[in-house]
């Protein structure tokens, strides 16, 4: 097959700085653009060569096995069997065979040569194990190497225990890399030392050129243009993106795991995303599935997707795979040009180690639960929970008939008053300790006989704004009495109940300032968080910013946290929005890699559990599910990129049956019935913010958010609610979900315990097991409910 000429893309950013390394420089845009024109004028003098498709048989014949076991076998390329004399260079290809069935997983597409529609670059990098992006200093530009373009790539072998390493080293930028490629008893592992990587031109070299992102198996699974199958991607609830969905207009898929590093804060407000919360993505082509895992590393990585002729991928593949970031980025303004930022990267690799997990599923497997003829997402979600529960110790927490009602209350916040003419800030109750108790007391008397109450805002450092660590009753909600009068109730009567502290976001006092405890961007600017503007997006500037505090002091935070707590005779605790941002600091002093943030939390999670007691985890990100004990707030639908073609309750599937979640605050959303009949299709509980406080007094204040939550106008509507979901969600309260299928407005959910229930979005009923219920015979239309 002959292929068409096609124009050289050439990847060159804007300028770029590397911090505290070189001066700042403004980018020479007229400069670079001339030599993108110059560099697609020589692609297109550039002949194609002929392609002829090959068979699998074609390329096994060329490539050994390097490791095998009773399930899978490893091939790579034999470069014993290159003709030296002929120029022969090896390619860049590895075979994952499952010996069960024998099918064959590809590190890259045997045809991608014959592309009829990538451009060259394109071709090579779908022929690429390992694609490099690095920084060219002086140049101020970037510049994408792919290990595929042997050309430009020397590739050497040699043998590792149980499999193979692959150096890499790309002469354009004098960059070394080795990969290490392990076969298991049931997946491949790639890995990646990053202290092995070797830099010729480095922070001494006259003119630098440093790695700064790295894609490992960019084409790992890629299906053709005629392939049937999806990609499962854990965006928000979870999305799915079919194969050739002909969204040709559509972007590709880049999202940061554990969502971006918020120090750098953004001049206006980018789109909201439902982030993503588990390090994991999944391939389903009928009888066969992976189920890819980033182990290690997956602080600083992004996942991306694209298909067939889609957007800036114009490619006949289906790709899904992990980016990972050797040095952040940040930009910088310089001068009074605020249109043109200068790129600033990390002066070194922070973390050391890169590793990236592939399973190899197929429906004869045990994960199969329900004995289908073909591999879905939930099998993809079967398989990461066993991952979960065996290499990440999270432990089962769920009980057998356990529904709770998830309910929050929010004690006080800053309210400005005018005192002899003067505006000036008071701490203000929006609910006093009193007004818990009998809110919750309401609910019990409702109906709402199982619940689990977290209170926010409850400490004077909550209600003022700073770091939380006291762990004291606050006077301006009722004193100490009052608050000690509400933990005896809540504990006389078997409530579950987490008191919260937030400590990213702060105001200096209580022992930490922003001068010395705020974080550090990239840029070398302190990292403050602002409020913007609803209408343009831009920074709001009536509210005074608040610093984001440095990881470099969690330790010493959530110890004196834990100490406090227990000497007050607290028994639980939620960590806030903690469990669901990861950043960094990027300052001399306090840094702190994204990374190094994911082993303070984890290690102050575990703090908290042994010496406090329960942990609440708001939406948290994978690496803290070994500590929780209840989740709340996990959303029932992605981030609608266009690419997708449909949400699934991934994250639910996961976790069911392992640890109690809820929903996002069911009044706060725009249709409280469907919220609530969706949550029953997904297993999940059902939560309510509510507050003491008429929503006339929210004015102005941080609980602006809030104006949905009056008490007195949703007790009663949460316990009906509540009685709706109670008996379905709890005869499957510890049962893992074993199909789930939606045809239309019906939504079946299986369970491995034997129960199913269906959901109808249009009739607004749900069946167990045969026996069906309507949500107007448990709340009067008009509350909550369309009429």
């Amino acid at each position: 097959m002959l292929q068409k000429r096609s124009k050289w893309l050439c990847c060159l950013c804007a300028a770029v700085l590397l911090l505290h390394a070189v001066a700042p420089v403004y980018a020479d845009t007229d400069r670079i653009d001339a030599e993108v024109t110059q560099a697609d004028a020589d692609a297109e003098s550039m002949p194609d060569p002929e392609w002829t498709d090959r068979t699998e048989e074609d390329v096994f014949a060329k490539m050994k096995c390097v490791a095998e076991n009773d399930r899978l076998a490893l091939w790579a390329w034999d470069a014993d069997q290159l003709d030296e004399d002929a120029e022969e260079l090896p390619e860049d290809v590895f075979a994952l065979v499952n010996r069960e069935n024998g099918y064959i997983w590809w590190s890259s597409p045997i045809n991608a040569g014959g592309d009829r529609i990538a451009a060259p670059v394109l071709r090579a990098e779908l022929a690429s194990g390992v694609v490099l992006t690095a920084a060219r200093i002086n140049e101020r530009s970037t510049v994408n190497v792919r290990s595929g373009d042997t050309r430009k790539t020397v590739i050497t072998y040699s043998e590792i225990p149980d499999g193979i390493q692959v150096t890499y080293f790309f002469r354009k930028t004098g960059i070394r890399i080795p990969v290490s490629y392990v076969l298991h008893a049931d997946h491949l592992e790639v890995s990646v030392d990053t202290e092995k990587i070797s830099e010729k031109h480095g922070m001494d070299d006259e003119k630098p050129v440093l790695a700064q992102s790295l894609a490992l198996m960019n084409a790992f699974g890629a299906a053709d243009s005629e392939e049937e199958g999806y990609f499962v991607v854990p965006d928000g609830c979870g999305a799915v993106i079919r194969f050739n969905n002909q969204k040709y207009t559509a972007k590709t898929y880049n999202q940061m795991l554990y969502g971006n590093d918020i120090t750098a804060v953004p001049k206006t407000k980018g789109a909201v995303t439902a982030g993503v919360s588990l390090p994991m993505y999944g391939i389903c082509k009928g009888e066969n599935a992976l189920l890819a895992v980033a182990a290690e590393g997956e602080g600083n990585c992004s996942l991306c997707a694209d298909v067939s002729g889609t957007g800036q991928s114009n490619t006949e593949y289906n790709r899904c795979y992990f980016k990972f970031i050797l040095r952040s980025a940040d930009q910088y303004y310089l001068g009074s040009d605020q249109l043109n930022p200068l790129d600033v990267y990390e002066q070194t690799i922070t973390h050391r180690k890169i590793r990236v997990r592939y399973y190899p599923l197929t429906a004869a497997d045990g994960i199969n639960a329900d004995r289908g003829k073909t591999l879905d997402y939930v099998d993809i979600a079967a398989r990461y929970r066993q991952y979960l529960t065996e290499e990440q110790q999270v432990s089962a927490a769920a009980k057998p008939q356990e529904a709770p009602l998830f309910v929050d209350l929010y004690g006080g916040c800053m309210k400005q008053r005018n005192i002899l003419g003067f505006p000036v800030f008071l701490k203000t109750a929006m609910t006093s300790y009193s007004e818990m108790q009998q809110i919750v007391e309401q609910l019990r008397a409702d109906g709402a006989d199982q619940l689990h109450v977290t209170v926010h805002n409850w400490t004077n450092a909550g209600i003022s704004g700073k770091v939380d660590v006291k762990g004291k009753a606050s006077g301006t909600l009722g004193g100490k009495s009052d608050f000690q009068a509400l933990q005896t109730y809540l504990e006389n009567n078997q409530i579950a109940w987490y008191p919260a502290v937030s400590n990213t976001a702060f105001y200096s006092g209580n022992g930490y300032w922003s001068l010395t405890d705020t974080a550090v961007r990239v840029s070398g600017a302190f990292a403050r968080i602002v409020d913007y503007e609803r209408a343009f997006g831009l920074p709001y500037g009536d509210k005074k910013t608040m610093s984001l505090l440095s990881p470099s002091v969690f330790p010493e935070v959530y110890q004196k946290l834990a100490k406090n707590f227990q000497k007050n005779g607290l028994q639980s605790v939620s960590i806030g929005d903690a469990a669901s941002v990861l950043y960094g600091d990027y300052g001399k002093r306090s840094g702190t890699s994204r990374d190094q943030t994911k082993q303070y939390l984890e290690e102050s999670c575990a703090l908290l559990r042994k010496d406090v007691g329960a942990v609440l985890c708001s939406h948290p990100n994978a690496y803290l599910l070994p500590y929780c004990d209840a989740i709340t707030d996990l959303p029932l639908s992605s981030s609608g990129f266009n690419l997708f073609d449909g949400d699934i309750p991934l994250y639910q599937i996961v976790m069911h049956g392992l640890v109690p979640y809820s929903t996002k605050a069911v009044n706060g959303t725009s249709d409280a019935g469907e919220t609530v009949l969706r949550a029953i299709a997904a297993g999940s509980n059902l939560r309510f913010d509510l507050l003491a406080a008429e929503t006339s007094r929210l004015k102005d204040t941080d609980f602006d958010p809030y104006f949905y939550a009056y008490a007195d106008e949703w007790t009663q509507n949460a316990a009906q609610y509540y009685a709706f979901a109670k008996e379905i969600l709890a005869a499957v309260s510890d049962a893992a979900i074993i199909r789930y299928e939606q045809e239309g407005d019906r939504i079946t959910t299986t369970y491995d315990n034997g129960a199913e229930t269906v959901v109808d979005l249009h009739a607004r009923t749900v069946s167990l097991n045969g026996q069906t219920r309507s949500l107007k015979d448990y709340v009067p239309e008009g509350d909550g409910m369309p009429a």
